[in-house]
């Protein structure tokens, strides 16, 4: 789906718990796009556990190799599904966040919804080492988001100052801060509204 809709992979990273690719992409993509591309990994795993269903069902694999399979792949998808960044999970909640707030708040909201998570991980699995570095992984991400959520959001700005949208929708809005994904956004100034790329531009 990535190659399908062109979207440039910037590297591939392989964990124990699966892996994580890396997007080179602009912030604002169409959000259904990347609803398609997220979801089809969880999908694709069902895929997974259906075709090894059918080799146990006709007595191709044994019952240890079905039991292990299931076992992994469904802690793997459970995982995977938890509102953490950088998993699906949040992904996921991102995309249904962009849909009710504006750019800057939907983010905050994740980070704080990934914080809550992330503690709630580490009290379950306290005790089970085996879940140290994937601990790890998820709190260095959520610290690295963290540090560099100005960052991300100026990213987000400078592309609508050198891009004009070519989306449908408009969202009229008090101030630059409280910009949409998928919309153009018309920010009010002395009284009118304005688009995004003007107001951003003459600044």
């Amino acid at each position: 789906m990535i190659y399908y809709y062109k979207w440039n992979i910037k590297e591939i990273n392989i964990y124990p718990f699966g892996g994580v690719i890396v997007l080179n992409e602009e912030i604002d993509k169409p959000l259904l796009d990347e609803f398609l591309i997220t979801v089809l990994g969880p999908i694709f795993q069902e895929i997974l556990f259906i075709i090894i269903f059918l080799l146990h069902k006709y007595y191709i694999v044994d019952q240890y190799i079905y039991n292990l399979f299931f076992y992994y792949n469904f802690t793997i998808l459970f995982f995977n599904l938890l509102p953490i960044i950088p998993l699906d999970g949040y992904k996921l909640f991102n995309i249904i966040l962009n849909k009710i707030f504006n750019f800057r708040l939907s983010y905050i909201i994740n980070l704080f919804i990934s914080f809550i998570f992330i503690f709630l991980f580490i009290f379950l699995f306290k005790n089970d080492f085996s879940y140290y570095f994937i601990i790890i992984y998820l709190i260095y991400q959520l610290i690295y988001n963290y540090k560099n959520r100005y960052y991300i959001y100026n990213r987000f700005l400078l592309e609508k100052k050198l891009k004009k949208s070519t989306y449908i929708k408009y969202k009229k809005v008090d101030n630059i801060k409280k910009m949409y994904r998928n919309k153009r956004n018309l920010i009010k100034n002395n009284g009118s509204y304005v688009t995004e790329y003007k107001f951003i531009n003459k600044k």
